[in-house]
């Protein structure tokens, strides 16, 4: 008997204003890493009614993307996508957007 598999989905892109950038570091292994702050506003459809949404998305950069976001200041509009994951073990309730692609938004 076949076996029902189900596959999660967990992939987000969502542009806005790059806020804050903090120091790179290195892990221990050798890989750079750096956390970003994206500022996001927009206007959504929620049961038929435009609702303002409003937030500050800690945005979690790693490998080449560290390099890549040095051609970025604070206040150029950035498009991300990757994945969410709790922000550390002991912080399992603060999401961060772990990002797979980066880029300026012309």
């Amino acid at each position: 008997m076949a076996e029902n598999v189900f596959v999660e989905q967990n992939t987000l892109r969502i542009s806005g204003i790059l806020e804050k950038q903090f120091p790179p570091r290195v892990s221990p292994a050798g890989v750079a890493h750096q956390d970003i702050l994206l500022q996001h506003r927009s206007r959504q459809l929620e049961a038929g009614v435009m609702r303002e949404a409003r937030l500050v998305l800690t945005v979690h950069l790693a490998g080449e993307l560290v390099g890549q976001a040095r051609d970025f200041s604070p206040g150029d509009r950035i498009v991300v996508s990757g994945f969410l994951a709790p922000a550390s073990y002991r912080e399992s309730e603060k999401l961060v957007l772990h990002a797979q692609t980066l880029n300026r938004q012309d």
